[in-house]
C-alpha cells in the first residue's frame, strides 16, 4: 500500500478512497478487499504523527448535502461501502474529522491533534454552531483575523472579516449590535493579538471555545413532538435541544439532557427517542423542586450554559414517595439513515463520556504509583445507562 518513503501506491484499475482532511488537503488510498476504516485512520495518524492515545478522537464520515455527519464504523470495509454506493465503480469520497472532544486541549498529546482540533472548531465557529457570549465571539473572530489576515488595518477590517467568516455574523450577535459595532469590537481585540505567535493564538482560540456549551457538538435538524424544527446537538456531555426561530435564523437553547439522566436512547424507522430518568432530590429540599415538564429554556439557559458551575437539570417529578417514571421525548428525522446516525452518534458520545470518566479515575492512581516508585527508588526501596 505504501512505498518505503511513505507514499501511498495506487493501481490505475482500482477505485480509490479520497479522504478530505481538515486542512483542505486530500489523502488518497487504493481500495482493496481488506481495507477498513480503521486502517485508513491508522495511515492518516501515521502521516501526521498523531499518537495512539489521540487517534481515538478521529473518525471518517460521509457528509450529506445539508452537512450532516454520517460516521463510519471503524470495522467497515471500504470496498463494501463503495460497492453499495450509487457509483460502485467510482471513487469513494469521505471526510476525516475530530469526532470526540476532550474537556481541555491540554489533555491531547500530539501537536497535530491540537491543530486538527483548532481546524474543526474553527469550522464550527464559521458555521455558527459554536454558541458563545458576545465578548467571546469578538475575541474568537479577532484571533482568526490575526491568524489569516495579520496585516489588516482599521479601514480593511470588514474585508478581512468577510474572508475569515464566510457566513458573516450569526443572527444572535446582530440582535444586540449592528455590523459596524461588531467590526469595531473585533478590530479592538485584533490589535491586542495581532503579534501573538501562531501556536499561542491557536491555544488561546481553543481555550475560549471550550467555554461554549456547544463546543465539539454536532447539530442535526429534526422535528419535535409538535412538528416544529429543532436542532438536536450531540456531544460528550449529553444531548442539547435548540429551538429555531420562525422569522430569523436564531437558535436558542431549550432543553438539556445530561448523560447521567438519560436512561435509554432508541430509534425506529424515522423516530428517535430519549428516555429521561428524573434526578432524585432529598425530601428536605422539597421547596426547591419544580413542577413536571418544567424546562430550563431560552436566554436563561443560554447564559447558564456558559457558567462553569452550572448543572443543568431538565425535568423533575414532584412526588418523591413514588418511584420516578421515565419521561420520553420523541423526535422525527427526515430519513431512517439520519435517525440511525443520530442514535449511533449519541451512543458513541455516551461511551466516550464513560471512557473519559474512567480515565480520570485511573490517572490519580497512576500519579500515586509514580510517586510511590519514585519514593521507593529514592530510599532504595437495548441501550441502558447504568454506569454513568
Amino acid at each position: 500500500m505504501a512505498d518505503r518513503n511513505g507514499s501511498i501506491l495506487f493501481s490505475p484499475h482500482r477505485p480509490k478512497a479520497i479522504i478530505r482532511l481538515l486542512d483542505s488537503s486530500t489523502f488518497e488510498v487504493t481500495l482493496h478487499s481488506r481495507l477498513s476504516v480503521e486502517d485508513v485512520l491508522g495511515l492518516i495518524a501515521e502521516k501526521f504523527e498523531i499518537s495512539n492515545l489521540d487517534s481515538r478522537f478521529f473518525a471518517l464520515s460521509i457528509n450529506d448535502e445539508v452537512g450532516n455527519f454520517h460516521w463510519l464504523d471503524s470495522s467497515l470495509i471500504l470496498k463494501d461501502l463503495a460497492a453499495a454506493s450509487a457509483n460502485p465503480h467510482g471513487n469513494l469520497i469521505l471526510s476525516h474529522h475530530v469526532r470526540f472532544f476532550v474537556e481541555g486541549i491540554s489533555e491531547v498529546q500530539s501537536a497535530s491533534t491540537a491543530k486538527f482540533y483548532f481546524l474543526e472548531v474553527q469550522n464550527q465557529f464559521i458555521r455558527h454552531e459554536l454558541i458563545c457570549n458576545f465578548d467571546d465571539y469578538h475575541e474568537l473572530a479577532a484571533i482568526l483575523v490575526a491568524l489569516f489576515a495579520p496585516d489588516c488595518q482599521e479601514e480593511t477590517i470588514r474585508e478581512a472579516i468577510s474572508r475569515v467568516l464566510i457566513n458573516s455574523h450569526p443572527s444572535y450577535i446582530l440582535l444586540k449590535s449592528d455590523g459596524e459595532e461588531v467590526e469595531k469590537r473585533i478590530y479592538e481585540r485584533f490589535l491586542n493579538c495581532r503579534r501573538m505567535p501562531q501556536g499561542t493564538a491557536i491555544m488561546r482560540f481553543l481555550k475560549i471555545a471550550e467555554r461554549s456549551e456547544s463546543y465539539g457538538y454536532r447539530m442535526y435538524e429534526l422535528l419535535n413532538d409538535d412538528g416544529d424544527k429543532c436542532l438536536v446537538s450531540i456531544g460528550s456531555n449529553g444531548v442539547y435541544v435548540y429551538k429555531r426561530s420562525r422569522n430569523m435564523n436564531v437558535i436558542t437553547p431549550f432543553m438539556a439532557f445530561q448523560w447521567r439522566y438519560i436512561d435509554n436512547l432508541y430509534y425506529r424507522e424515522n423516530k428517535f427517542s430519549i428516555e429521561i430518568r428524573p434526578p432524585k432530590r432529598d425530601s428536605k429540599n422539597e421547596d426547591n423542586r419544580i413542577d413536571d415538564d418544567t424546562l430550563v429554556n431560552d436566554r436563561q439557559l443560554f447564559e447558564a450554559f456558559s457558567h462553569p458551575t452550572t448543572q443543568v437539570i431538565t425535568t423533575i417529578r414532584r412526588n418523591h414517595q413514588q418511584q420516578f417514571r421515565p419521561l420520553i421525548y420523541n423526535f422525527t428525522c427526515s430519513s431512517s439513515l439520519l435517525c440511525r446516525t443520530v442514535w449511533s452518534s449519541a451512543i458513541a458520545q455516551h461511551q466516550f463520556f464513560l471512557d473519559q470518566k474512567a480515565l480520570k479515575r485511573v490517572r490519580p492512581l497512576l500519579r500515586l504509583s509514580h510517586f510511590v516508585i519514585s519514593t521507593s527508588t529514592t530510599h532504595n526501596g437495548r441501550y441502558d445507562n447504568e454506569s454513568s
